[in-house]
């Protein structure tokens, strides 16, 4: 009975030993959290080992997640990766949509990025933008004729119409004389001359009488403007004025007008054609009603997969950038001990309790051991 109780108590101390131990151990990787003196003396393990070698374990942590965890060739499968991207799509398509169903004004948009727009500066930006446009187009085509900057087809295009413009003068001609008001302008006409030709004008005038002159001269007039001939040379006219108007250089017609003038008028039509105020106060969603299949169909996949390319080109010169693992060596740095503690000990709290029944267990066979010997010795 003295043997056995003798092997238990032996066994029991070896474990609670072996147990203290480890916990013991255990504890003082973290703890005591700073350096503790007997008057200037420092004592030994103090602090702890993970208080002394913060510095070193932050930086050897921030090398592992760059070297080991977070490398380039591991974040580049991952943007290559078809799941991946397919996630990313929807993610995208989902956030566009949002905004472009966006009741928000342009303008509150706008101001929520701190971008604020001033219509009037806009619209006198536009109006300066526009008359410095037109002096630097007309600087470069300003000794070129019209014909030059005319499109060969329409140049050809405008002599052929010619015809038909002769065609409707004459016929216009034709209308005004025949109408009342045309024969009555034809009589006027006819009497101020004859008026003028003495007296063989005013014998014919009483003889014929003015209505009579008309009637006689009119039919004639409307003839000679419905003949090809009259028709060929108010054509052939017109060709000839169309030839002498194209053919002079921008600067003339510039000079006509004023090159203020018209830069002033383009500016002013330019400005009142763009309504600034009008689009700030539109919605998103109005704004782009008509773009949004496209933007969502098409623009948004391929934007996708051209940013999952080029970042995935450029992974290394932006973790490079990034300088990840200072960063995480620093977060490290800045935990407090006791967060560290905290930390480690919720990821490993089972297998440090299991460290401490380890120790409690050899403990006990060391006891048993020792006591077993005791005895044989004895």
């Amino acid at each position: 009975m003295k043997i056995f109780l003798l092997i238990l108590l032996m066994m029991v101390i070896g474990a609670i030993i072996g147990g203290v131990t480890n916990s013991l151990a255990i504890k003082m990787l973290f703890r005591p959290f700073h350096p503790k003196y007997i008057g200037k003396k420092q004592l030994p393990f103090t602090p702890g080992l993970i208080p002394k070698r913060r510095n070193e374990l932050a930086d050897q942590l921030g090398k592992m997640v760059v070297e080991h965890l977070l490398t380039p060739e591991g974040l580049r499968r991952k943007f290559l990766d078809a799941t991946f991207q397919k996630q990313m799509e929807e993610w995208a398509k989902t956030e566009v949509d949002r905004f472009l169903h966006s009741e928000q004004t342009l303008e509150d948009w706008l101001a929520s990025y701190n971008i604020p727009l001033d219509v009037e500066k806009m619209e006198q930006s536009i109006y300066e933008f526009t008359q410095k446009r037109y002096h630097q187009v007309m600087d470069q085509y300003r000794e070129d004729s019209i014909k030059d900057l005319m499109p060969s087809h329409l140049d050809q295009k405008g002599k052929a119409s010619m015809e038909t413009v002769s065609s409707y003068i004459l016929d216009q001609l034709d209308q005004y004389i025949s109408s009342e008001q045309g024969k009555r302008k034809l009589g006027d006409i006819i009497e101020r001359y004859l008026e003028g030709q003495g007296f063989l004008g005013n014998m014919i005038s009483n003889f014929l009488g003015n209505e009579g002159l008309v009637d006689k001269i009119q039919p004639a007039i409307s003839n000679y403007l419905h003949s090809n001939e009259t028709k060929s040379w108010l054509t052939s006219l017109l060709e000839s004025e169309w030839d002498k108007w194209t053919n002079k250089d921008v600067r003339f017609y510039e000079e006509k007008v004023g090159s203020d003038v018209i830069a002033k008028t383009l500016a002013s039509v330019v400005t009142n054609a763009v309504p600034v105020q009008e689009w700030m106060n539109r919605s998103i969603a109005e704004h782009t009603k008509t773009l949004r299949p496209y933007v969502l169909d098409t623009m948004v996949p391929s934007m996708v997969n051209h940013i999952g390319v080029y970042l995935s080109e450029r992974i290394p010169e932006i973790m490079e950038k990034l300088h990840l693992s200072d960063i995480v060596k620093q977060e490290v740095e800045s935990f407090s001990v006791e967060r560290l503690e905290t930390m480690v000990l919720d990821i490993s709290r089972r297998e440090f309790k299991m460290i401490t029944y380890l120790g409690a267990l050899l403990g006990g066979v060391i006891g048993l051991v020792q006591g077993i010997i005791a005895i044989l010795i004895g």
